[in-house]
């Protein structure tokens, strides 16, 4: 495994080789309805076992009983780290191999905006969609780390064994989406995340990519909107391309530090592309910002190295 190195954006027109996720285990949070249960069946055709985390038990379960011998389901709120604990060892122990491979943080929410609102009465806002987008994807990416190192260890090497972390932010962490600060806030964030650890997941084997959704038509909304939407001639991306999209991700290990986007066909021949918006040195100048803004905290010192000027 290398480090993040740019190397244009992610050609999106291949056909896929699914050999590499066959006995794979994989985690997807959010994965009993809507996108991360596309995300959990496209892994699940692909051969790999799954494990799907989620609040709506009935959903979840009814999924898995599908799947019986490669999807499980296991009750998790991802706002308590006890649960997503036991989503991981529960995971672990029911990996063929024992291992943890690949890991979809896709759990989130879409709440009124309590930030975008005015009342002569002012209160605080309510903040559960940054909770459950920001703080729940934080810990599943601290429990994703913790698995990938504990079985590859820290020092880059052959025997490593390929892991990935994909994060779900939204076309909401990327474009204009107006009335709506919170939402889009969160989703900028995550994108946070894989940018502050694209350059040092090659030291303990793994890759972070990040996908974004454009409008996919799934539970998060009531029907009635996804038709008002559509009425405004709006074409939707569809859950099977999202499918797609992660196995894009997962199934070729030169992919670290890119975002893909899932959009309608009219844009898109498969239904994802990379836009190639996550290039931080695209020009000297910005290459040079970038340099120096790791200048110091070098990425050849190490995953922990011994001194670190933030800690």
């Amino acid at each position: 495994m290398v480090g993040y190195e740019y190397g244009g954006p992610v050609d999106c027109n291949v056909e896929l080789d699914l050999t590499s996720l066959r006995g794979k285990t994989a985690i997807v949070t959010g994965g009993a309805k809507g996108l991360g249960q596309a995300y959990a069946l496209a892994l699940v055709n692909a051969g790999s076992t799954v494990i799907i985390a989620d609040l709506d038990k009935s959903a979840g379960q009814s999924f898995a009983a599908q799947h019986s011998s490669q999807l499980y389901f296991v009750h998790c709120n991802v706002l308590i780290w006890e649960d997503q604990v036991r989503l991981f060892a529960e995971a672990a122990r029911l990996s063929p191999s024992g291992k943890i491979h690949h890991v979809i943080a896709n759990a989130g929410i879409f709440k009124a905006d309590e930030v975008y609102s005015y009342s002569e009465q002012l209160s605080e806002p309510n903040l559960i969609t940054t909770d459950v987008n920001v703080k729940g994807t934080l810990f599943t990416t601290k429990l994703a780390m913790h698995y990938f190192i504990k079985q590859n260890g820290t020092t880059p090497s052959l025997s490593q064994e390929d892991t990935s972390l994909v994060i779900i932010s939204s076309g909401a962490g990327i474009y204009d989406c107006i009335r709506m600060p919170e939402y889009c806030a969160s989703k900028w964030a995550v994108r946070g995340i894989m940018h502050g650890l694209r350059r040092t997941a090659h030291f303990y084997g793994s890759r972070v990519n990040m996908i974004s959704p454009y409008y996919v038509e799934t539970t998060v909304l009531p029907k009635k909107v996804y038709e008002y939407i559509r009425g405004k001639g709006i074409d939707f991306a569809t859950l099977e391309d999202a499918g797609q999209c992660l196995l894009r991700l997962l199934s070729d290990p030169a992919i670290n530090g890119h975002s893909l986007f899932i959009a309608p066909r009219k844009w898109a021949p498969r239904g994802y592309m990379d836009l190639d918006l996550e290039d931080t040195e695209g020009t000297a100048l910005l290459k040079e910002i970038q340099i120096e803004q790791m200048i110091s905290e070098p990425v050849d010192s190490g995953l922990f190295p011994e001194v670190r000027l933030y800690m």
